[in-house]
């Protein structure tokens, strides 16, 4: 491997072709793994604590496919392959926006680039996490010069912001906030000329109202979330009442003051019962699993509530009456797959015909057995562990993602 500066990064072997003749691979990622904010148990001992921050340190924020153990799988794969991995360490964002001077100037080299970094909505730097005014203009002049191999250069803007739709989704309002020019503090909805916000969304709760009678779901709770956030960190469960409120005083007033825009939903909530997670490589439909979030309070973010797990996300099935046992589940998981087809036509309809190298459909199971897409994701989509397989092994698993991203750069730059 050789770094940004073209230094050799480790022993090459003898009789190697020559690094000018083989085709490059910029592999940009962090190496900026320290966790900022407090997440030891104080009553543990003193060793353990350590123990504790040494692999918190390590977990990704976002999505496990941007961690160094990724990076590394990545690197062996394009090796292998004959690719010249060069290799963009970022650590702040002076190293960022380094890599997109870099880009733009010419001095990283044309080829492909594999970025393991990831948006988010918040002003620092931690982690894989970049804020997502500083993101994407660097991802933008990366991929005028290179193939960007991941995330996904069409969809990962509109997945991130939350900005796609789907047949499949529950009764949603879409709220895209813009910061008026020169102001720091004024925020308007876009498509709605100067009316408050709070007006707009007391107007879009009144049509959310009308499409969940319709469809025959209760309305005494609505699911509020924001976009450049995961899992359920920036979702709120209120009363429809609560929330142009909610909005004008919890969630305006903390947008950092660099952010532009932001795509807040106000989604019909549904009386959830569990969660399929299927993953789909190179438009294959793969392996699947249970994985649900808890109901959360009125008032508090999803996130709080944590996570049933596969055998409780099954429990949850059975005493629903969706799926009383095993055999039945996978009969309802089967009956499902028209559904993950659906919104991988969609999602390739969104790239303009292009297949999205990775995608996972997250669908809703409600208690009438009417399946929801709650996401769909492709990036910061983490491998299902489904329990039923050997070992819980993955399908597909790190490295198979990682040579199937590789071997996309060589079908397109090797003869």
């Amino acid at each position: 491997d050789f770094d940004a500066e073209g230094a050799a990064l480790g022993p090459r072997s003898t009789g190697e072709t020559t690094k000018s003749s083989r085709p490059i691979f910029n592999l940009i990622y962090s190496t900026n793994w320290v966790c900022t904010k407090q997440q030891e148990d104080p009553s543990l001992p003193w060793e353990l604590q350590v123990a504790a921050k040494r692999m918190n340190d390590k977990m990704p924020l976002c999505c496990e496919l941007t961690n160094l153990y990724f990076c590394e799988l990545l690197a062996k794969a394009a090796r292998a392959k004959g690719f010249r991995v060069v290799r963009w360490p970022v650590k702040g964002r002076s190293k960022w926006l380094a890599v997109g001077e870099a880009a733009r100037s010419g001095r990283m080299k044309a080829g492909a680039a594999a970025v393991l970094m990831h948006s988010w909505g918040q002003s620092g730097y931690e982690k894989e996490c970049v804020p997502a005014w500083d993101f994407y203009p660097v991802l933008d002049k990366v991929k005028a010069r290179q193939m960007l191999l991941y995330p996904s250069a069409t969809l990962d803007r509109l997945h991130s912001e939350k900005r796609y739709d789907s047949a499949l989704m529950p009764p949603t309002q879409f709220l895209t906030l813009i910061k008026r020019p020169g102001s720091s503090t004024g925020w308007r909805v876009k498509g709605h000329g100067f009316k408050a916000v709070s007006q707009v969304a007391t107007e879009a709760l009144a049509s959310l109202r009308e499409k969940a009678i319709a469809e025959g779901l209760p309305f005494d709770n609505v699911m509020v979330k924001q976009g450049l956030s995961w899992g359920g960190e920036a979702v709120t469960r209120l009363k429809p009442s609560a929330v142009p409120d909610f909005i004008e005083r919890k969630i305006l007033p903390k947008i950092p003051a660099k952010a532009r825009s932001l795509t807040i939903l106000l989604q019909a909530k549904l009386e959830l019962v569990s969660e399929l997670r299927w993953m789909v490589l190179n438009g294959e439909l793969r392996g699947r699993g249970w994985k649900t979030l808890k109901l959360a309070r009125p008032g508090a973010t999803c996130v709080k509530a944590g996570y049933l797990g596969e055998k409780q996300s099954q429990v949850a099935l059975a005493k629903a009456g969706l799926a009383p046992d095993a055999e039945s589940r996978r009969k309802l998981e089967e009956s499902l797959r028209g559904k993950v087809e659906q919104v991988v036509a969609e999602a390739v309809a969104d790239s303009n015909g292009e297949v999205p190298q990775w995608l996972r459909v997250d669908l809703l199971m409600d208690k009438s057995g009417r399946a929801w897409l709650g996401e769909r994701e492709s990036w910061g989509a983490d491998l299902i562990e489904n329990s039923e397989n050997p070992m819980g092994r993955m399908s597909p698993n790190k490295t198979e993602v990682a040579r199937a991203i590789v071997a996309r750069a060589a079908d397109a730059l090797m003869p």
